[in-house]
């Protein structure tokens, strides 16, 4: 004796399931290497800018921060001007490419950004200012 079965088949849930699995882990992929992930962890408002420069992988950030006093970040650790150029001392063969990203707020102090500059500069590095691609107006 032959048994059939009146219920319907689902296996068209099936396949639609594990093509939301692949969407979602492209999704993924492309979330997790955006830029927001290289950048540093303390929140800055760098100033806009025309000019563009390709990123620089494996360059040391400093990051100073707005506001009064302006704080100093080394590679994402609080650091005084003394500890930068004792950080800095080595000299550029000693560390990565010898390139030095600062990304300075928009609040910080113009004296800071310019002795922050002469510390890197000093010291054989090559600065790279970061900035924010200004908006089409």
């Amino acid at each position: 004796m032959k048994l059939e079965s009146t219920l319907r088949s689902g296996r068209g849930f099936l396949h639609f399931a594990s093509l939301l699995d692949i969407l979602f882990l492209v999704l993924l992929f492309f979330l997790l290497s955006s830029n927001a992930v290289v950048r540093s962890g303390i929140a800055v408002s760098v100033p806009q800018s025309r000019s563009a420069l390709e990123a620089a992988a494996s360059a040391d950030i400093i990051t100073l921060s707005g506001g009064n006093p302006s704080q100093i970040f080394f590679n994402d650790r609080l650091v005084t001007t003394g500890e930068l150029e004792n950080e800095l001392a080595e000299g550029p063969g000693a560390r990565g490419n010898g390139q030095v990203v600062l990304r300075a707020d928009q609040a910080a102090p113009y004296g800071q950004v310019i002795k922050i500059s002469n510390i890197v500069v000093g010291n054989g590095y090559s600065l790279i200012l970061a900035t924010r691609p200004e908006l089409d107006q």
